[in-house]
């Protein structure tokens, strides 16, 4: 079973840390949700998570859009070279650059 959190980190950002993947994604997503709806300015770090698919890289793309919707400045850090991977084989790196720090 594939598990991942989104937790509030000790510098006021948050961390997505696990493995994000088809199991793992839909049960992070509604907190991701909330806090992209409810905050202004939201910093994500990315440096916990241990293994990503195809899933990851939608999460990302789906944050970016409500992040831009919900008028929220959105930082992404510390993406893992396997989610950059499949966003550049994707063509959708310009979508997560345009976030990540």
């Amino acid at each position: 079973m594939s598990q991942a959190t989104l937790e509030q980190a000790a510098k006021g950002g948050w961390q997505l840390a696990g493995v994000l993947d088809f199991a793992s994604v839909p049960e992070v997503w509604p907190v991701f949700e909330k806090l992209l709806k409810t905050n202004r300015r939201l910093s994500v770090s990315l440096g916990g998570v241990t293994q990503t698919n195809s899933a990851g890289l939608v999460l990302l793309v789906e944050a970016r859009d409500l992040a831009r919707r919900s008028h929220c400045k959105l930082r992404l850090t510390d993406l893992p070279a396997e989610l950059l991977d499949l966003a550049r084989m994707s063509r959708c790196d310009r979508l997560i650059a345009k976030n990540a720090a």
